[in-house]
């Protein structure tokens, strides 16, 4: 664990990485073997009633309406849940905790246990996940790529999809108009 997980990347403009542009990292995972984190605001792949019918699962009346989501580049098949945690959902193996309650699995266990209807009061499903070798992330950030700033659940579970950048900026304090390079009056 570091200072930096977890906690969010927001990408700065331009990033010039179309897996990144305009995205919001929620990093779970951050030390000497390198960083691991999701996409939170990648866009959307399909519904949650049709993940849970390629796992074969019957999905509960309250997921039918929830969507999937891109969490990154690297193993998009590979379905991450990020939920709040109470009793029922808390003796899962493979989780990952980041604070505040909130947790984020890729066990087959926990979409099991949501189809029999222990369904988490907040949830993101999101397909594979962003990764940075050591150091990587580090520099990235030196070179002005990503912003970081704290973790608060309310921006995974909450936002709309197409403000989670902006208001992440408005974490961070500044906005996304500081880092244009354009001077006034040139042309």
């Amino acid at each position: 664990m570091s200072d930096l997980a977890p906690g969010f990347l927001v990408a700065a403009p331009p990033l010039g990485d179309p897996n990144f542009d305009r995205s919001v990292v929620l990093l779970a995972a951050h030390g000497s073997e390198g960083a691991f984190g999701w996409v939170i605001n990648g866009r959307e792949v399909m519904s949650m009633a049709e993940l849970m019918q390629r796992v074969e699962l019957e999905a509960p009346p309250p997921l039918l309406e929830g969507t999937v989501r891109l969490g990154g580049p690297v193993s998009q098949e590979q379905v991450w849940l990020i939920f709040s945690v109470d009793e029922r959902l808390a003796s899962f193996d493979g989780r990952v905790d980041l604070g505040g309650g909130i947790c984020a699995s890729a066990s087959r266990k926990v979409l099991d246990a949501i189809a029999s209807g222990v369904v988490p009061n907040r949830l993101t499903a999101l397909l594979g996940y962003a990764g940075w070798a050591p150091q990587q992330l580090e520099n990235e950030i030196r070179m002005g790529a990503w912003l970081p700033t704290d973790f608060a659940p309310e921006l995974v579970f909450d936002a709309p999809r197409e403000e989670v950048w902006q208001r992440a900026y408005e974490r961070v304090g500044t906005t996304p108009m500081a880092f244009t390079s354009r001077t006034v009056g040139s042309a």
